[in-house]
């Protein structure tokens, strides 16, 4: 009794970091909020706080905000942690909050938060007292011995940098284990910071000058016991936080080596993924395929962003170079690294056929696995979020509704963004033709539908370009199913660059979805407008090995319906040839497999994305050369025409 009338002539502080479920089947699982964590784990060293200050409450989901409030009797501290993703969230929790607890102090912090406060802001949220700019522990602090000593809190705090970052971890801290023990049922995710800062400026991002610039590195003991943390309380996913992971070696592949030390003696954590060094190198590609074999990612992730350099230039990101891209590729083979890249549509000084250009290039540069496109989203303190900039760019914005993926799983607060949907250089319209260029380029080339013949037709000297706007040609004049995906999927867009609503999400995915199970769906008529389009193309070679190309075109597009495994025997070593090597007329037998046997349909096309990214020719088509003297015989499986036909 004693005990609880202590706490409660104790002032009460509530953490608020909501975010949606992130993972897929058993993975899914709630973040650990680590943002918040740290100001709770840095301010309870101090011993004024834990006299006079109590940690009631910490939000990680985002519940209903009615039951949230209704099960506190006193709040007099409240602090938001915000980003796109729990905003609108976070505006309506805090005015609740308010509206019950007048006297509470409500400070807003993150990436989220203007970082030019004006009367407005203010006026048009006045349930927030104070926001917090930058780096927050040693402000929150700061405000809370502010309430402390009755003295008025500013209504705005330029966070301090923390040059030494021997500060408190609030894994280590315990600030996390109510959560996990009163949640035995979730699965959880963490965030890992082994650094703070990021040297480069992109105008599209906020990351470098929310940071300082400047990279300083948490002490690696530090991080080697939040590691044994992580794999003690059975974390099942982890995303390393630093900006560019890699960039220190020797540090960052002993933090590599650890955490598959951990996950070969504890089984966690299972999944790994990091935000790699920019300009990756092949000291990089050591650390990434040391997580491709310990199988905690899916590979590299190459965020080239724009393929043209005076777009490049323009968004400041002319320090990171694309020059060696095709080497880096080639390197990712020979290693067995998976890696996708992604773009953005709708940057400064992009064409429509810069674009494609940029598209198509990425593809010579050797990238047929994944290529994602995404369209710019303007954040909140990022230098193209600017009048100045809007202007002289022409950016024309929607807000995009419900954006984030998952939002309203759990509630009806729909998360948004500020989507550019044309510009000076890209008018709406064209920027709806090169959105859909990009899906054209996903659908055919990524997901293997056109990729053998077009490989093959480009070491003869024919340009990407020239092969896929013949096809975009094609589509355009189709008379069947190809041509009516293809006008669904315009609409679609055009109708989300105009209002921000309807079935396409940011990236595009829906659109890619709905497309490949109507691929899948109708397998045979697209086979055939595939050879439609490209027969022409090849009746100057020889007749068999048109034949043996086209047969194992229609090989490396697997149908849902065969039945797995199957071999099919081929004169021609086209596992090679795709590896980057010299086509040769070896006879070879093609063993073709999924990743998990006697899937539904619905099974199978849910593992297609990822298929897609790992590379069609590396995770379902092994190879055997039949070489003189093998008893292996050249026969055709039975029935193998029906297979993959």
């Amino acid at each position: 009794m004693l005990h609880w009338i202590c706490i409660e002539k104790m002032k009460q502080i509530v953490l608020v970091q909501p975010n949606f479920k992130f993972g897929v089947g058993s993975l899914e699982g709630y973040w650990l909020p680590y943002s918040v964590g740290c100001l709770w784990s840095y301010a309870k060293q101090f011993a004024w706080v834990v006299k006079n200050y109590n940690l009631a409450d910490i939000v990680f989901r985002r519940e209903p905000i009615d039951d949230f409030v209704a099960r506190h009797n006193r709040i007099d501290v409240a602090f938001f942690s915000c980003y796109m993703w729990n905003w609108e969230y976070n505006k309506k929790l805090a005015q609740q909050i308010k509206q019950k607890f007048p006297q509470c102090f409500i400070v807003m912090g993150g990436p989220q938060v203007t970082d030019k406060p004006t009367h407005k802001f203010f006026t048009e949220h006045q349930y927030v007292d104070s926001v917090c700019l930058t780096e927050g522990e040693e402000t929150f602090t700061q405000i809370l011995e502010q309430i402390q000593q009755g003295d008025t809190p500013l209504s705005v705090y330029q966070g301090a940098r923390l040059n030494d970052l021997e500060i408190p971890s609030p894994m280590l801290s315990g600030v996390f284990d109510n959560i996990i023990k009163n949640n035995p049922d979730y699965v959880f995710n963490i965030t890992l910071e082994t650094n703070r800062g990021c040297p480069f400026q992109c105008t599209f991002c906020d990351w470098g000058s929310l940071t300082y610039a400047k990279i300083r590195k948490f002490p690696l003991e530090k991080v080697f016991a939040e590691l044994k943390w992580i794999a003690d309380n059975k974390i099942d996913f982890v995303t390393i936080a630093d900006a560019n992971f890699g960039v220190f070696f020797e540090r960052d592949m002993a933090i590599t080596d650890e955490l598959l030390r951990l996950q070969k003696t504890t089984g966690y954590p299972r999944v790994v993924d990091a935000t790699w060094y920019k300009n990756a190198s092949d000291k990089v590609l050591q650390i990434v395929k040391k997580f491709t074999t310990g199988g905690f990612n899916r590979g590299m992730t190459l965020s080239v962003q724009s393929m043209d350099d005076n777009v490049l230039e323009t968004i400041k990101r002319k320090n990171m170079d694309i020059s060696n891209l095709k080497e880096l590729f080639a390197k990712c083979n020979k290693e067995g690294i998976q890696s996708y890249s992604e773009l953005i549509l709708g940057l400064p000084e992009e064409t429509y056929d810069s674009w494609a250009d940029g598209l198509c290039s990425i593809i010579e540069a050797g990238q047929h696995g994944a290529i994602e496109s995404w369209l710019l989203q303007l954040l909140e303190n990022a230098e193209l979020n600017t009048p100045e900039q809007r202007k002289l760019h022409g950016l024309e914005t929607v807000i995009a509704q419900g954006y984030v993926s998952g939002s309203g799983a759990e509630d009806e607060i729909l998360e948004n963004a500020e989507l550019v949907v044309g510009t000076r250089y890209m008018p709406r319209e064209q920027l709806a033709q090169g959105w859909m260029y990009s899906w054209m380029i996903n659908n055919f080339h990524c997901f293997g539908w056109t990729q053998v013949y077009t490989r093959w037709k480009h070491t003869r000297g024919m340009p990407y370009r020239i092969m896929y706007d013949h096809l975009l040609s094609c589509i355009k004049q189709d008379t069947g199913l190809v041509n009516r995906l293809y006008c669904k999927a315009q609409d679609n867009i055009r109708h989300y660059l105009k209002t921000g609503m309807g079935t396409v999400e940011f990236d595009g995915h829906t659109l890619l979805w709905d497309a490949q199970q109507e691929f899948h769906k109708n397998r045979s008529e697209i086979l055939n407008f595939v050879d439609s389009v490209y027969t022409k193309e090849f009746l100057q070679i020889d007749k068999d090995l048109w034949f043996a190309l086209r047969n194992y075109q229609r090989v490396f597009t697997t149908s849902p319906h065969a039945k797995y495994p199957y071999k099919v025997d081929c004169e021609y070593n086209f596992d090679e040839f795709l590896k980057g090597n010299k086509l040769t007329k070896q006879p070879t037998s093609y063993i073709i497999n999924i990743p998990e046997p006697n899937l539904s349909e619905s099974e199978y096309m849910s593992r297609l994305y990822f298929r897609r990214r790992q590379g069609f020719g590396k995770s379902i088509i092994k190879a055997e050369s039949i070489l003189p003297g093998d008893d292996i015989p050249l026969t055709p499986s039975k029935g193998k025409s029906n297979e993959y036909h």
